[in-house]
């Protein structure tokens, strides 16, 4: 018999509709080759770029050839060889960064106020015309900000993010929630409120350069201003509406498309805060992925847009004995994916080649589908698994792989049995 061993995080409220987890392995579907195809990977193992402050690693930009990196309140430039150096503080009250760049100038944003940096200093803000933001973006000369609890949202001056003129803002109209924050996506704004979203553009007029797109006006919000990220030539995010909140979309054109399934949606409704959520997306050796953390729910869920069963395009990623991963934040910059920590002021760079996760063991897991033949009783004397063997032999690791099975649909389990894989 054949085993569906492969697939994705699907597990249920009830785990006797599914039991599927997927921990620390991700799909790789491969249509010429059937026998062999899907096959389940590791995530990356992570490994030390740069040590940068006292840490956590709030956010990272790449700029001007370097990485600025905010490593609690302190912001460092870091090198290709992940030499660091101090070159400004920044404030704030809830540990919450944004930034953005335009040709000139890097900015940070928190809810304290506002930074720029050249790349080699930082200073604040001082224009008394800037209100105040928790988010920003960039399009066309002009930084992007929402001003918090309001429908007004405001630009910079002309590749200034120092400047500001009060009479600069604008309102969005379609609906009458607050906006949550905007991203800029193909030359466009897009304003998430709470429970709709509507978009932007540049029209060039002498008063204000952006002006509503009529049409373009979807009844979907979103639940988490950081949750919103680019990738695949599209938008992610975590949504709500008027009847509810705790599903993942991606847009279609104007159109908000569900990508969650029900166990991912699942999870997220047992979380008791899901507006803290923090996304970033990568992509490697031709996977796409959007990970989504939950720092209060102490969960990390992972879609991959290059699988396009959504029961198979998720999986979750653990930092062995911290619940979510570690990862905090992304940027691509020296041709590596690095991501900041959660705790620590340690910038590590993702490799499929490292088999730590910063030191810690990578635990992989996969509960496959129930094994039913019309509920009538099956014997199993033995089980073949497919595997890459000898790897991961480092520092004296010998890699094992453990087996155990649940003959109640997954409410209880045997003791495991363990073998080598090494």
């Amino acid at each position: 018999m054949r085993i569906p061993l492969a697939g994705g995080q699907n597990k249920r409220f009830s785990v006797n509709q599914d039991a599927q987890t997927l921990v620390n392995l991700y799909l790789d579907v491969d249509n010429e080759e059937q026998e062999t195809s899907p096959a389940m990977y590791k995530v990356p193992g992570k490994s030390t770029f740069s040590a940068v402050g006292s840490g956590p690693i709030h956010a990272l930009i790449e700029f001007g050839g370097a990485v600025l990196a905010v490593s609690n309140d302190d912001v460092y430039r870091i090198d290709s060889n992940g030499n660091e150096t101090l070159i400004g503080s920044i404030s704030f009250l809830d540990p919450s960064v944004a930034c953005s760049k335009n040709r000139y100038q890097a900015i940070f944003v928190t809810d304290s106020g506002a930074w720029v940096s050249d790349g080699t200093s930082l200073t604040q803000v001082t224009d008394p015309d800037y209100p105040g933001s928790v988010s920003v973006d960039y399009l066309g000369g002009y930084f992007i900000f929402a001003i918090p609890d309001s429908q007004q949202f405001y630009i910079s001056a002309l590749d200034n993010g120092g400047s500001y003129d009060a009479l600069d803002y604008a309102q969005a109209e379609s609906n009458v929630d607050n906006i949550v924050t905007p991203i800029v996506d193909h030359e466009e704004v897009w304003l998430f409120g709470t429970d709709s979203t509507e978009v932007w553009y540049i029209s060039g007029a002498s008063d204000f350069p952006l002006a509503r797109r009529q049409g373009a006006t979807m009844e979907v919000g979103c639940a988490a201003r950081r949750s919103v990220a680019l990738a695949d030539n599209t938008i992610f995010w975590l949504g709500r509406n008027r009847s509810g909140a705790g599903v993942v979309y991606r847009a279609d054109g104007y159109n908000p498309q569900i990508i969650s399934n029900r166990g991912i949606e699942y999870e997220i409704s047992r979380m008791s805060q899901i507006d803290d959520a923090i996304a970033y997306t990568y992509l490697d050796s031709g996977h796409t992925f959007y990970v989504l953390t939950f720092p209060v729910g102490g969960k990390t869920f992972v879609y991959d847009a290059s699988v396009q069963d959504q029961g198979k395009a998720w999986h979750v990623r653990e930092t062995y004995g911290k619940g979510r991963d570690r990862g905090n934040c992304h940027v691509f910059a020296f041709n590596k994916h690095l991501v900041g920590d959660f705790e620590a002021g340690v910038i590590w760079e993702l490799s499929r080649d490292v088999f730590s996760d910063g030191g810690l063991p990578i635990a992989w897991e996969r509960t496959f589908p129930r094994i039913v033949s019309d509920f009538k009783r099956l014997f199993f004397r033995e089980l073949t698994v497919n595997i890459e063997r000898g790897v991961g032999l480092t520092n004296g690791d010998d890699p094992k792989i453990y087996l155990d099975w649940s003959d109640d649909g997954g409410h209880t389990w045997s003791s495991k049995r363990e073998a080598s894989m090494g």
